[in-house]
Order: structure tokens, then sequence, then C-alpha cells
């Protein structure tokens, strides 16, 4: 399944949440770097001596036509077991503008015949050159905000509009990061109009070693960061697989008729 998980003017941490999703999720993943801004990881997380061409060379071999079979060989990992893996970002935002996103959109979905999810950070809304069609293409699109008024007013305006484009026809869900500035997760969804998939604290430590490559302690895996990271990473398996079963049309009525027609010609 393909996760967007985009922001609204403001949000904090959006990268930041996104890796640590990555880092969390139960089943083998890739953490796709589609910011249009450029990526962050390499820089951060993994503190420059990671290098890869990442998104920028996939999307020329997606102007050749072979998005799909270059993709794995541009793929970084993130932890030692390969469970998650990266796709880097942009160097030059500048080349956003070449990149066909439908097709790396389609590649993304159909990674390894879907026995792999794909987290993407496709960034703030509005941006220049911004990657729509990975969110009209993605099983669900997460909204990170922050729980201030201004960000949450952001965030209503940035619902809004995802809904008058239907620029998401999977589930539409919200990432709160920082809860309780003022408001918790009933009020933001009562909001928004959506559910809220889960909240990130603030937990500085844990939070540079992901944003900056700061030396991860011994308790890094057991941070705050990283609990409230695994109980939303299994929610969201959880909850887009329900919305799948949910909206997954009906199978086809086979009259009797005809299973008695096709069956007399058995021999």
């Amino acid at each position: 399944m393909l996760i967007a998980l985009c922001s609204a003017k403001g949000a904090p941490g959006v990268t930041t949440s996104a890796l640590a999703l990555a880092l969390s999720w139960p089943r083998p993943v890739i953490l796709a770097e589609l910011d249009p801004a450029g990526g962050d990881v390499l820089a951060g997380y993994g503190r420059g001596e990671m290098s890869a061409g990442g998104l920028a060379d996939l999307a020329l071999a997606a102007r050749r036509g072979g998005t799909s079979r270059h993709l794995d060989s541009q793929l970084l990992r993130l932890d030692s077991e390969g469970r998650a893996r990266l796709l880097p970002g942009l160097a030059d935002p500048a080349s956003a503008r070449h990149i066909d996103w439908d097709r790396l959109a389609a590649a993304l979905v159909a990674v390894e015949d879907g026995a792999i999810d794909v987290v993407a950070d496709v960034g703030r809304l509005r941006a220049e050159h911004f990657p729509g069609a990975v969110l009209h293409r993605a099983a669900a699109v997460v909204l990170a905000t922050g729980s201030t008024l201004r960000g949450v007013r952001s965030a209503t305006q940035a619902v809004a509009e995802l809904r008058e484009r239907n620029a998401c026809p999977g589930m539409l869900g919200a990432l709160v990061i920082g809860p309780g500035e003022p408001y918790g997760e009933r009020e933001i969804s009562e909001a928004l109009g959506v559910p809220v998939v889960g909240s990130m604290p603030r937990d500085e430590k844990a939070a540079v070693v992901l944003s900056d490559g700061a030396p991860a302690g011994r308790l890094f895996a057991q941070s705050a960061l990283l609990r409230a990271a695994r109980t939303i990473a299994n929610r969201l398996v959880e909850s887009v697989a329900a919305h799948q079963s949910r909206v997954a049309p009906p199978p086809a009525h086979v009259p009797a008729s005809a299973v008695a027609t096709r069956g007399s010609r058995v021999r």
C-alpha cells in the first residue's frame, strides 16, 4: 500500500515523523522522499555518509520507460535488517519540474506486487510542482498538523481543498505533531472532519537523531517518539486495510443457471 504524508502551511516535523514511521513499520517498507523542495534524510539521519542517485536518477529512468526495474537500485537501507529502505529525495529542487509524478506513483503502487508498503513524504500542499498524482493513487493520505489554533486552521483549509478537488480517493486522516498545544486529538478530529491516526510527541532528544543524525543512545528505540510511531504505524496498516475492504466492489453475482451450464461441460 502507498501512504502519502503531507502537510499544510506551518506544520512541523513532517519528514522526521515520516522517518520515525518507516523505522517502526510492521512490514517491509520504503520511505520515499517525494517533497519537491528536496530531500533531507541523507544529510540529516544519514549524516552525509549515505549516497545514492535516488529520485533524480529514477525520474531519468522514468523518461526512458524503466521506472519499476530501476527502483530497487536507488534504494538505501535505513536499518540493519533492510526491512526499511529509503528512496532519497531531490538534491536540487529545480529538477522537480521534470518529474513525471504519475508514472512514479504508479511504480510505487506496484512495487513488489504489494509485498512492500511505501510511505511517501510529499511535502507541503500548494508547493510548486507538488506531486498531486501521488495523493490520487495513495491508499491513504495523512495530513500532518500541529495542535495550535494556527496549525489546525491551516489543516482545516487543506482538508477542504483536498475534498473539493477530490485529490485523494483513498482514506484521508490526520497526524498530530505536538498534541495539547492546546488542542487534543478529539478536538482536532472534529475540527478537520477526518479521523486522527495518532499523535507524535515533542521528544527533542529522539527527534534530533532522525533530523540531524545525532548519536542514538541505547534507549532510542524505547523513546516516546519511537513508541508513538510504532502505535501509529500499526494503526495505519490496520485502518487502511479496513477502509479498502469497505470500499472494495462486491464480488460479481453469478446466476445459478450459469454455474450449472458451466458445470455440465466438465468431463
